[in-house]
């Protein structure tokens, strides 16, 4: 299994009144690491929109709060497919600081494809193509 790591400080604007990292920075990061973990296997997000018209929006996540990081901090998260199913897949994201755990998250992201709607008017889901399928699982 591919895992797969961005690193980077954590910027002033990213903090509350309190100098602690506002938490829903943690999901922008979150994106952000699992584009690059794909961009990484070969699947890169812009590729997968022009040209495939796919996208990956995200169903489900979550976050464990272990430890505050504040301005400045270095980050690293680490990214990793845990679950591949025949229309989405799971990743998990474990957050570090100093090489100490300070959170951890996830996200369940279906594959869609902007073309195409269902009856009601929403986008629709489809099967993962098998050749992006096994980039998945590499």
């Amino acid at each position: 299994m591919i895992t797969n790591s961005i690193e980077f400080q954590v910027e002033f604007g990213e903090t509350d009144t309190a100098g602690i990292v506002f938490y829903p920075n943690y999901f922008r990061w979150f994106d952000r690491a699992t584009h690059t973990w794909l961009n990484s296997i070969g699947l890169e997000h812009s590729e997968l929109i022009e040209k495939y018209h796919y996208a990956q929006p995200v169903i489900e996540c979550g976050c464990q709060f272990v430890r505050p990081l504040r301005y400045n901090d270095p980050v690293k998260i680490e990214t990793r497919l845990l679950e591949l199913k025949e229309s989405l897949f799971r990743v998990e994201h474990l957050v570090y600081s100093k090489e100490q755990l300070v959170g951890s998250g996830y996200e369940v992201r279906v594959w869609i494809t902007t073309e195409t709607m269902d009856e009601q008017g929403r986008l629709k889901m489809i099967t993962i193509p098998a050749e992006m399928a096994e980039k998945l699982k590499s």
